[in-house]
């Protein structure tokens, strides 16, 4: 398991060919995923064992303000060949976060074998686990070094929200190309039932427009809504593990 131990910005000088300049601004964090910035230039870090952080950048000050209970590959069992890449996976800033405190997570459950992305809203500066609205459960698989889960969520300047999935395969023993394995008994090395299902969120890029209890599909998705055996959520297929993702600011 990767440690890394500090969270760094980066700021350009005005030359373009000038060097990098480095301010380091707070260590000790923990398998690091995702980081977001919130409108009064607070940071939100998430760690994949479940804990949801929140930096102040002018003093370096680190506040858990929740943690996830999520089913993840713990340092204690570092080669366990079960939910390698599982953990708190993605984070997103509601648009409107600063009336709404509304922050989107993607997760590994642990109360059940899926990968659920849920709204939580911040009370006096920490979760409420309480408000957890759950929009997406995915189900998935863990057993036999199964990994790729993607998992990073991004809102677009619209206010639609994307969601990065993996084809949820074990891709060791695939010399390097995609997982194809349709033998007996390689279920967990086959990326047609996932990536290459149109009926499968894994393996996707997903994109939903949240609303205040639930969501909708928005229109130029690849599927349209009541499609036989496709999910009308489904924006791209035939991923293999789209790990981060991000928005062209121009384009969208």
């Amino acid at each position: 398991m990767n440690q890394i131990p500090a969270l760094f910005l980066a700021f350009v000088t005005a030359a373009s060919a000038a060097p990098l300049l480095k301010d380091t601004i707070v260590g000790g964090l923990k398998d690091p995923m995702e980081v977001a910035i919130a409108p009064d230039g607070n940071l939100f870090v998430i760690e994949r064992e479940g804990r949801v952080l929140r930096v102040n950048p002018n003093t370096g000050g680190l506040f858990e303000i929740g943690a996830v209970q999520v089913e993840a590959l713990r340092e204690a069992d570092a080669k366990s060949n079960y939910a390698r890449e599982d953990g708190l996976l993605g984070m997103a800033l509601d648009p409107d976060f600063a009336k709404n405190q509304r922050i989107f997570l993607y997760y590994s459950a642990a109360d059940m074998i899926a990968n659920r992305l849920s709204r939580f809203t911040l009370k006096d500066g920490m979760i409420d686990f309480a408000s957890e609205l759950k929009l997406l459960e995915i189900p998935t698989e863990r057993e036999n070094k199964v990994c790729h889960h993607g998992g990073s969520v991004e809102f677009g300047p619209d206010g639609l929200l994307y969601i990065s999935t993996g084809d949820n395969t074990n891709p060791f023993e695939s010399g390097g190309v995609a997982p194809i394995d349709d033998r007996e008994g390689r279920t967990e090395r086959d990326a047609q039932r996932s990536a290459g299902n149109t009926n499968d969120l894994r393996g996707k890029v997903l994109r939903i427009k949240p609303t205040e209890t639930g969501y909708e599909i928005p229109s130029g998705n690849l599927f349209k809504p009541g499609t036989e055996k496709t999910r009308p959520e489904i924006y791209v297929m035939g991923c293999r593990n789209p790990f981060r993702i991000s928005l062209d600011p121009k384009t969208k």
